[in-house]
């Protein structure tokens, strides 16, 4: 299994034993042009319900194309789902070799 892989799966396991899991199409997203998230989980805050989108990364920032496409996908799915959409970025280390 590659780095990234091993990342995603540990955080996807950690955030979805405190969330709900949501499994957002990829295609879907690339569709509007906006940017495919790597875990997304729904929460309750008070009596609103709240997805928390999460990209994962082992190294640099997100460069400002990704950055902008994420942010559509954050409002896309605001928009459609009419709940708040709150946009992470997770800076995660890899192992060492």
């Amino acid at each position: 299994m590659r780095k990234g892989d091993k990342l995603e799966k540990d955080f996807s396991i950690f955030i979805h034993e405190i969330n709900h899991p949501v499994l957002i199409s990829s295609s879907l997203l690339r569709s509007y042009n906006a940017g495919q998230v790597d875990v997304a989980g729904l929460y309750k805050i008070k009596d609103e319900w709240v997805i928390s989108l999460y990209e994962l990364k082992s190294s640099s920032c997100p460069n400002f194309k990704q950055w902008q496409r994420l942010k559509r996908a954050q409002d896309y799915l605001s928009r459609v789902l009419e709940i708040g959409v709150k946009l992470e970025v997770k800076f995660c280390q890899k192992d060492d070799p």
